[in-house]
C-alpha cells in the first residue's frame, strides 16, 4: 500500500494535528519526518485536549504505531515528559506503539544554550527561534559531530527508558508497506518555513516539505499516493520574517482573528501575527509539494466579518474583496449547511489555487469537520 503525507501549506500552526488525528484511524502507522519540539500539534477529541511536540498525533488512537523518523531531532528530556503526560491522561505509550529512529539526532543542553546565544548575538536581526536547540542540533548533524539516538546509552539518565523504542525505522516502514499496511507521514511547521523553499533566513532548520518526508523516513517517491496540504482560511505567522498579507495588529479584524482563532503558539505561547489568505504563497506551496488535496481549517473564525480579503499578488499588493457572512459555520458537518457566502469563499479559493478542497474544519474538535 502507498503512503499519504500531511504537510502544512503556510507558516505552520495550520491545524495539522487535528487532520492527522481525524485521518489516523485509516492507517496502521503514523510517522513524523522532520523537526523537533519546536513543533506543536493541538488535538481536541473525546479524550481531552492534547498538545504534542514530538510524538505523532496518531498516538491517541489504539492499534496505531507511531514513528519518530530519522529526519527529526529529539530532546530526550522533552520526549520523556511528553510520554509521562500522555500516560497520566490514560494514553499508553510503549515500545509497541512508539518507535524512534536510531538515526534521529539528539538535542543536548549545549544545543539549547547555543541556540539562545546565537539569537542574542543577532541583535536587531533576530530569526525568531523557539530556543529549543533545534538549529544547533541540525548544525552538528550536518557537520557530522552530532549524537544519534543509537548513542543513547551514553546518556544513562535517558537510555533505560528509551532504548527499547529505538530501531531502524526505515526498515520497519518498508516492511509495513510490503505487508500492504497504510502509512501516514506527518509534517511539522509549514512549507513556507522550509530551510530551502521557505522565506529564508526566517525559516526552520529542516525540510518541512515533501522532500523532507522522503529523506526523513527513508521512503521513496513511488511510495507516496496523496500529498495533503493544510491551510487556514486566513493566514498566521509566529516570530519574525516577511508576511505579505499581514493585517496591522491594531486593526479590528486582526483582533477578531487573534481572539476568535485563539492564535497563540502551541510551543512558545507567543501571539501569532494574523493576515488574509495569500494566493501567491499557497501556489508556491502547491508547486513545491504537489498537493492533490487541500484541507481548509478554521473557517468558523471568519464568521461575523463584513468582508473577507484575499491577497492575489504580494508584489502589486493586489487584493480581492469578497462579502463575509453573519450566520455561524461553527460545528457544521455538512457543506450544504454553510452560509452561501462561505460556500462562495471556498469556491473562490478552489478556483484560484486549482486544487480540490476535500476537508473543511468548522471548530477545534474532531467531529467539527466537513468531508466533501
Amino acid at each position: 500500500m502507498p503512503a499519504d503525507v500531511v504537510i502544512g501549506g503556510q507558516w505552520g500552526d495550520e491545524g495539522k494535528g487535528k487532520v492527522i488525528d481525524l485521518l489516523a484511524s485509516k492507517y496502521s502507522v503514523v510517522a513524523r519526518f522532520s523537526g523537533g519540539n519546536n513543533a506543536g500539534h493541538t488535538v481536541i477529541n473525546d479524550q481531552g485536549e492534547f498538545k504534542l511536540h514530538l510524538i505523532p498525533s496518531g498516538i491517541l488512537h489504539k492499534d496505531i504505531i507511531c514513528v519518530i523518523g530519522n529526519g527529526c531531532v529529539v530532546d530526550p528530556k522533552v520526549l520523556l515528559n511528553e510520554i509521562e503526560k500522555l500516560t497520566s491522561s490514560g494514553i499508553d505509550v510503549t515500545p509497541n506503539n512508539l518507535l524512534i529512529s536510531s538515526k534521529a539526532h539528539i538535542i543536548l543542553p549545549e544545543h539549547i544554550q547555543r541556540d539562545s546565544d546565537q539569537e542574542k548575538a543577532r541583535a536587531n536581526s533576530k530569526i525568531g527561534t523557539t530556543g529549543r536547540g533545534i538549529g544547533p542540533a541540525y548544525m552538528d548533524k550536518v557537520s557530522r559531530n552530532g549524537k544519534r539516538m543509537e548513542n543513547i546509552n551514553e546518556y544513562p539518565e535517558f537510555s533505560s527508558k528509551l532504548e527499547k523504542h529505538i530501531i531502524s525505522t526505515q526498515e520497519f516502514l518498508r516492511k509495513k508497506l510490503d505487508e500492504n499496511k497504510n502509512i501516514l507521514l506527518e509534517g511539522a511547521q509549514g512549507s513556507l518555513l522550509d530551510i530551502d523553499h521557505g522565506s529564508y533566513p526566517f525559516v526552520t532548520s529542516s525540510n518541512s516539505t515533501i522532500g523532507g518526508a522522503l529523506t526523513g523516513t527513508g521512503l521513496v517517491p513511488s511510495d507516496i499516493k496523496n500529498t495533503i496540504g493544510i491551510f487556514k482560511a486566513y493566514s498566521t505567522r509566529v516570530g519574525e520574517g516577511p508576511f505579505p498579507s499581514e493585517i496591522d495588529k491594531s486593526d479590528i479584524v486582526a483582533k477578531h482573528l487573534l481572539e476568535k482563532g485563539h492564535e497563540f503558539g502551541t510551543t512558545t505561547g507567543r501571539e501569532r501575527r494574523c493576515g488574509w489568505f495569500d494566493i501567491q504563497s499557497a501556489k508556491h506551496s502547491i508547486m513545491t509539494n504537489g498537493f492533490n488535496k487541500i484541507a481548509i481549517m478554521k473557517l468558523d473564525v471568519l464568521d461575523g466579518l463584513n468582508e473577507i480579503k484575499v491577497l492575489n499578488d504580494s508584489f502589486s499588493n493586489d487584493y480581492d474583496v469578497l462579502p463575509g457572512w453573519n450566520d455561524s459555520t461553527f460545528g457544521a458537518t455538512s457543506y450544504k449547511d454553510l452560509p452561501t457566502n462561505a460556500k462562495n469563499y471556498l469556491d473562490y479559493l478552489e478556483e484560484k489555487i486549482k486544487v480540490k478542497i476535500y476537508m473543511i474544519s468548522t471548530g477545534p474538535e474532531r467531529d467539527q469537520t466537513i468531508i466533501i
